[in-house]
């Protein structure tokens, strides 16, 4: 279970309960000042022996007589023990007066020795790429590219032909001792950094801030958690926030911990 709050009034936890070495389920709630901030997702995934399928629910009723949400189903299958493949569809509805929209995507990924690449075409016309490298036993760095074709849905071109707007993420993390440090930066200027420190073994801090050097009103949303903006209206934004962890152990655990209380931990800066 974990919890965090940033400066802004905005609360986010979560829970992980996993009910077999293959099935586990994950909740996610977020509450924010303003009427229609909150967020409740829910995410449930298998892993089989060459396979993995989740289905995730986010914001889920049917207080209003009817079934709205957005729900994502996806299933990713091991081709070889390098190339996996699989498909996503999302049903989502926003309310009982909107007719319900689907979308299908379709994924590869390719794993190397030490590194890993992936692609992902969606229906609307948008494709994601991303590739991952170890670097070394404590460096990790990667990056993602988000393109999107406006106009290969049907819908009408204003401008009289196809738009292509885009992101590319790089990022890097740092394995310390003691503690974890993330960070990543885009071509729309948002700079992201995270440091996880353990304080003790059931305790975990984080530590977490965002600069946004550009922040656009404007966005040309493609999907669920996708949106790929046009630049006007820049204002600058920055965001930082704290969180705190405990994670239960087992009774064995404890009793070790316990009789290793009396030794003092070194004092590591990270």
């Amino acid at each position: 279970m974990q919890g965090n709050i940033d400066n802004e009034g905005q609360l986010m936890t979560r829970f992980n309960y996993r009910w077999s070495s293959a099935l586990v389920t994950k909740t996610n709630i977020q509450i924010a000042p303003g009427p229609g901030q909150a967020m409740a997702q829910i995410d449930n995934e298998y892993t089989g022996t060459d396979f993995t399928a989740s289905l995730k629910s986010v914001n889920p009723s049917m207080i209003d007589g009817g079934l709205t949400g957005i729900f994502i189903g996806s299933y990713l299958q091991s081709v070889t023990p390098n190339l996996a493949l699989g498909l996503e569809a999302v049903w989502q509805r926003a309310g009982l007066t909107e007719g319900p929209q689907t979308a299908l995507s379709y994924c590869g990924r390719y794993k190397g020795s030490d590194w890993i690449a992936s692609a992902q075409l969606q229906a609307q016309g948008t494709v994601s790429a991303s590739y991952w490298r170890k670097l070394t036993d404590k460096v990790e760095a990667g990056v993602d590219l988000n393109l999107a074709f406006a106009g290969l849905n049907g819908g009408p071109m204003m401008s009289g032909g196809m738009r292509k707007e885009g992101v590319t993420t790089v990022g890097a993390k740092y394995a310390f001792r003691m503690s974890t440090f993330r960070a990543q930066i885009d071509s729309t200027g948002k700079l992201s950094c995270l440091l996880e420190k353990t304080v003790a073994p059931p305790v975990r801090l984080t530590f977490s801030a965002d600069m946004d050097h550009f922040k656009v009103s404007k966005s040309f949303p493609k999907r669920p958690y996708c949106a790929f903006t046009n630049c006007s209206n820049i204002q600058q934004q920055a965001k930082i926030g704290l969180s705190v962890s405990i994670e239960a152990s087992n009774e064995d655990l404890q009793e070790q911990q316990e009789m290793g209380g009396e030794q003092a931990a070194a004092n590591i800066p990270f």
